[in-house]
């Protein structure tokens, strides 16, 4: 494996980037290096940064989300920005690194930046910890000692997540033994950064500021968070269904039962420091953003959908004729997340409780561009859900960063995979039910017969589970993609996606390796045809 280049100048520079945690130090290189990385409230700063560092990925139109969304279809868009058009289209095209590219910081590098900008940053001011200085008091030292491990494991985690190889990095790794290594080992990095942080809250009666995590967190928070973030990263980081299969769920169940018991959100009110370009673009109206058909149009239980999925993608309408002239494609159902009513006018009079026939913004027809990009992008919904990203920040209060339902839904999927298929259904039932769906058992009974797939079969017990896990996850869950993450460990992403992510071109550069890429039609870890033939 290749030595990390780039870290030792990330490293050097850790002092420097704290600047943007209103640390106010000279270049690191100079001899008052040595002081700032000694001084109490430095290196608190300094460590502080890991969480906000971690979102910006996630939350940032520079980063992967928007992408990973789309390609997944959660999310349709006819708007090219961000690679949205770029990389779900039909043919799927690979996932590259070169800088000379378009959509390369989106895809691979800002992420890759940023996580390792964060991972720098904690490791530097840990190691200052290590070294001896005393922040004030046992409770302080408690708490810089916990974050800064959560946000190791966190960082870990993702990057593990998104690339199919990363650095491990900590104070007890010297910086020329770093070295580049397989997903599964920084997953695994990830795993035990976050048992040290619950390890070091335990017991503790500390709370972190609102400044570090947008909110006041307590040491008991942040232990439940800790295990519900080592589910996440469990079950998640599988490429392929037999890398699902083989997840220890008993493990994620675990971790599920000692972690959050209420959705973790984020502050995003205006001068909260954090924000998300990625919401406030794609909730947009028009073009940006409106509900694909490709995955819940399964809803539809009038037969629309399986004569709409029939057809080449290309000649895919929201009107099902070849002239766009034919019915509309309206979701008829019993869910209640989506419109109900027969006609346009009724579904815009009575919206579902996620998704809404589109009114404002000029209606579903400004939704309706550039037909050279696919018209199998359109529809006449949208998700309404998270408007309150639209217009003036101060319409934002929170974001649901982890759903309580991502975490009983995994313990769901834990238990159906370990057999205990009633103990599933009990779960499933909970969001199915209070949305207007009949209840299933462990038999996988499905008298409501949504989803309906693209065979007209009515989905069994685990198509179940993973249409409620779609629905109540839409832009929440790991990179605000949890559909994409789902997706390629159930194998439901359309064939040739990228089922990876390779690391970026500059990094590649410095380490001296040549470019790769993932996906397309026939290229490495690209997803076979998937669940529903497509």
């Amino acid at each position: 494996m290749k030595t990390m280049r780039s870290m030792a100048l990330a490293g050097l520079m850790a002092v420097a980037v704290a600047g943007c945690m209103d640390l106010d130090v000279v270049n690191p290189n100079d001899a008052d290096a040595e002081r700032a990385l000694k001084t109490p409230g430095d290196i608190e700063a300094l460590i502080a940064g890991g969480y906000g560092t971690w979102w910006n990925p996630s939350s940032s139109s520079n980063g992967p989300s928007a992408i990973l969304a789309t390609t997944a279809n959660m999310h349709s868009a006819t708007a090219a920005n961000f690679g949205m058009v770029e990389f779900s289209s039909w043919p799927r095209v690979a996932a590259h690194a070169q800088p000379s590219q378009v959509f390369t910081s989106q895809l691979s590098a800002y992420a890759w930046t940023q996580l390792y900008r964060a991972i720098s940053s904690v490791t530097e001011g840990l190691r200052v910890l290590d070294g001896g200085i005393d922040l004030g008091s046992e409770e302080l030292m408690a708490r810089a000692r916990a974050y800064g491990y959560f946000s190791l494991g966190i960082a870990h985690g993702s990057a593990a997540l998104l690339y199919d190889q990363g650095y491990i990095y900590d104070p007890s790794i010297a910086l020329e033994d770093v070295a580049l290594s397989p997903y599964g080992e920084v997953l695994e990095a990830a795993l035990g950064y976050l048992d040290r942080a619950i390890q070091e809250a335990q017991g503790q009666s500390f709370t972190i500021p609102a400044t570090w995590m947008s909110r006041d967190v307590t040491a008991a928070e942040l232990i439940r968070y800790a295990h519900s973030m080592k589910a996440r990263y469990r079950a998640n980081v599988a490429r392929t269904p037999a890398e699902r299969m083989a997840v220890n769920w008993n493990a994620v169940i675990q971790d599920v039962d000692a972690g959050i018991d209420e959705t973790w959100t984020i502050n995003v009110t205006s001068g909260s420091g954090f924000a998300s370009g990625v919401m406030s673009n794609l909730v947009r109206f028009g073009p940006w953003g409106q509900m694909s058909y490709q995955i819940f149009g399964m809803a539809d239980q009038a037969g629309q959908y399986q004569e709409w999925i029939s057809r080449d993608p290309w000649v895919r309408y929201p009107n099902l004729s070849d002239d766009q002239t034919g019915d509309p494609f309206l979701i008829q159902t019993d869910d209640q997340r989506f419109p109900s009513g027969t006609t346009i006018a009724e579904q815009q009079a009575n919206d579902g409780s996620i998704f809404e026939v589109a009114t404002a913004g000029g209606g579903y027809g400004a939704q309706w561009a550039r037909p050279d990009r696919g018209t199998f992008r359109w529809s006449y919904y949208r998700i309404h859900i998270h408007d309150q990203w639209q217009g003036n920040a101060a319409n934002r209060t929170t974001h649901p960063e982890m759903a309580l339902a991502e975490m009983r839904l995994l313990k769901a999927e834990g238990l159906y995979r370990n057999g205990d298929l009633a103990g599933a259904a009990a779960i499933i039932n909970e969001t199915r039910v209070a949305a207007g769906l009949n209840a299933t058992d462990a038999a996988g009974t499905n008298t409501s017969c949504v989803p309906k797939l693209p065979n007209g079969s009515c989905g069994d017990l685990f198509e179940m589970l993973k249409w409620e896990k779609r629905l109540e996850t839409l832009f929440a869950g790991p990179h605000m993609a949890a559909g994409y993450f789902d997706g390629r460990g159930w194998g439901d992403l359309a064939e040739g996606t990228f089922l990876q992510i390779p690391l970026p071109g500059e990094e590649l550069d410095l380490l001296g390796l040549p470019g790769y890429t993932f996906g397309g039609p026939g290229g490495p870890s690209a997803a076979p045809v998937g669940t529903y033939g497509f």
